[in-house]
C-alpha cells in the first residue's frame, strides 16, 4: 500500500512539472471567468417579484371602480376645436419659457381651461403645477381628489400623442367633477406637430378598375403580359419593384384593422384603462422628455400669486393648499395680501416622501410617522440618491422641519429665504426596486451632484448658512 502511494505521488510529482505551464494558465482562465460571471451576476437587474409590505395595490384612479362615465356629461371645457380637432389658428402659439423664440418646443396654452376656482382672485387660491406625458396622465386624477386648488397641466404631445391624451382627457372629464379643476397645456418638438388620427376611415378592399366594363378580365392579363414583354432588363426591374409595391399595399388593405391600428385606447370602466402599457409616439421615436420644459410651461401658466411645481405621481397630503394660505394670511395680514404684497425672495418647502410596494399612501403627518418608523415610508429617492432629496434634521422634521435639495441650495447662495412647511408633503406610491439598480444609480447620482456641487461652488460665494459638502 504504501509503495503505490510513492509510486502515485512520484507520478503526479513528475506530472505536475511537466505541464506546469499549462495548469496555470488554465487555473488563471477559470479564477477569471469566475470573477467576471460574480461581477456579472452582481451588477445586472434581475427580474424578481418586488417585496409587499402591505397588500395595498396603488393604481391611479381606482377609486372610481365600478363607475360608468357620463356622456351626458363634461366636467371639462375643451377649446380650439378639440377633442374632435384642433383648430390651427384659432389659438396663439408660443415658445417655451426658458428657451425663447429659438427654442426647439412650442406650446399651446389653455387647450382645456378648468372651470372651478375661476372666480378666485390670484391671492386665494394656490395652483399645483405639473405634467406629464400622455401614458401618464391618468394621475391627475388623483391630485384632483385631494388638491384644493387650480391644477396647471402640461402634456408633451408630439405628433399623434394629442390623441391618445385627448382620449383619456375626454374619458377622465366625463368621469369625475374634479377634473374641472384642470387646466391643460400642450407643449410639443417644432418638428412634430401634434395630431389627431381620424377616426372610422372607410377603406376599401379591392382596387377600383382603371379600364372600361367592356374589358374581359382575360383581355387585361393579356395586355399586361404583352407590357411585360416589351419591357428592357433596366425597366422590367423598376416594373417589378412598382408591382410588389402595389401588391403589399393591396394586401394590407384587406387586412383587418386592430385597436392599435386606429390608436383607440379600452377603458374598464372610470378607474382607468385595461392595458397600462401604452405605445406612444415619443416612445417609438426614442425622444428624450424635456421635462423641466413641462415644468415651466405649467408653471408660467399659473394664474394665482403662489403655485406648488410638482411632478404629476406625487399625491398631495390634505388640505395642503387652505392650510398654507391660513398660514400666509395669518403672517402677513389680510390687508398686504390683497393689497398684492408676497414674501420677497422666500421660497417655502414641501417635503416629499414615497411608500414602499403594497402601503397606502398617507393622508396626514401623524400616518407618515408611523410609517416612517415602522420602515414603510422612506423620504423621496433614499434608494436611488440618498443625499438628494434628504435635508438636513431630516429625523427632527418628523417633529419639526429644516431644508435640503440641490434646487433649494441654489436658491439659498441667491439669498432666498427658506420656510419648510410643517404638517404638509407629497407622498409617491411603490418604492421598493431592484437593489442591483439601486446601487447603479446611487453611483451615478453621487458623481453628477459632486460635479453640481463643484460648479456652484465656482459660480457663488460661500454662505454660512447654507449646509452644503464642498468636498470633490
Amino acid at each position: 500500500m504504501t509503495r503505490c502511494l510513492r509510486i502515485c505521488g512520484a507520478y503526479s510529482f513528475r506530472l505536475s512539472r511537466r505541464h506546469s505551464t499549462l495548469l496555470l494558465i488554465a487555473s488563471f482562465i477559470i479564477t477569471l471567468i469566475v470573477i467576471l460571471e460574480l461581477y456579472s451576476y452582481r451588477h445586472q437587474g434581475h427580474p424578481h417579484v418586488q417585496p409587499r409590505i402591505g397588500d395595498f395595490d396603488y393604481r391611479p384612479g381606482s377609486f372610481l371602480r365600478g363607475r360608468m362615465p357620463n356622456e351626458n356629461i363634461s366636467y371639462c371645457e375643451f377649446n380650439y376645436g378639440l377633442p374632435v380637432t384642433l383648430k390651427w389658428g384659432t389659438f396663439s402659439l408660443y415658445s417655451s419659457p426658458e428657451a425663447g423664440s429659438k427654442g426647439p418646443y412650442r406650446v399651446i396654452y389653455n387647450a382645456v381651461t378648468g372651470k372651478d376656482f375661476a372666480d378666485h382672485s390670484k391671492y386665494e387660491a394656490v395652483t399645483y403645477a405639473t405634467q406629464a406625458t400622455p401614458e401618464f396622465l391618468y394621475h391627475i386624477i388623483e391630485i384632483s381628489r385631494f388638491w384644493d386648488g387650480p391644477i396647471s397641466l402640461s402634456v408633451f404631445v408630439p405628433n399623434q400623442d394629442l390623441d391618445i391624451a385627448m382620449q383619456i382627457m375626454v374619458h377622465l372629464c366625463h368621469c369625475y367633477p374634479g377634473m374641472s379643476k384642470v387646466s391643460m397645456h400642450l407643449f410639443y418638438p417644432k418638428k412634430y406637430p401634434p395630431k389627431l388620427l381620424k377616426k372610422d376611415l372607410i377603406v376599401t378592399t379591392t382596387e377600383i378598375p382603371t379600364t372600361t366594363a367592356n374589358i374581359s378580365s382575360e383581355e387585361i392579363a393579356q395586355r399586361k403580359l404583352d407590357r411585360y414583354r416589351n419591357l428592357n432588363n433596366k425597366t422590367r426591374a423598376l416594373y417589378i419593384k412598382l408591382a410588389r409595391q402595389k401588391k403589399i399595399k393591396i394586401m394590407m388593405k384587406r387586412m383587418p384593422r386592430t385597436s392599435s391600428d386606429t390608436g383607440r385606447l379600452k377603458f374598464i370602466d372610470c378607474s382607468g384603462l385595461e392595458s397600462l402599457s401604452i405605445s406612444t409616439f415619443r416612445r417609438e421615436q426614442r425622444m428624450v422628455y424635456p421635462i423641466n420644459v413641462g415644468r415651466n410651461v405649467a408653471r408660467n401658466a399659473s394664474l394665482t400669486n403662489y403655485f406648488l411645481v410638482s411632478d404629476i405621481e406625487m399625491v398631495p397630503s390634505d388640505g395642503l393648499a387652505p392650510k398654507f394660505l391660513a398660514m400666509v394670511r395669518k403672517l402677513m395680514g389680510d390687508k398686504k395680501r390683497e393689497e398684492g404684497c408676497v414674501f420677497a425672495k422666500t421660497v417655502f418647502v414641501v417635503p416629499l416622501f414615497e411608500v414602499e410596494r403594497g402601503e397606502e399612501i398617507p393622508r396626514d403627518k401623524d400616518a407618515l410617522v408611523r410609517m416612517v418608523a415602522s420602515n414603510r415610508a422612506m423620504y423621496f429617492h433614499q434608494k436611488f440618491c440618498s443625499h438628494c432629496q434628504r435635508f438636513p434634521g431630516l429625523q427632527s422634521w418628523l417633529m419639526r422641519v429644516s431644508p435640503g435639495i440641490i434646487e433649494m441650495l441654489e436658491l439659498c447662495l441667491q439669498e432666498y429665504r427658506m420656510v419648510v412647511l410643517d404638517g404638509a408633503f407629497l407622498c409617491h406610491a411603490a418604492a421598493s426596486k431592484s437593489a442591483g439598480r439601486h446601487s447603479r444609480a446611487e453611483r451615478t447620482n453621487t458623481e453628477r451632484y459632486m460635479k453640481i456641487i463643484g460648479a456652484m461652488k465656482r459660480r457663488y460665494p460661500d454662505r454660512p448658512q447654507c449646509k452644503v459638502n464642498w468636498k470633490s
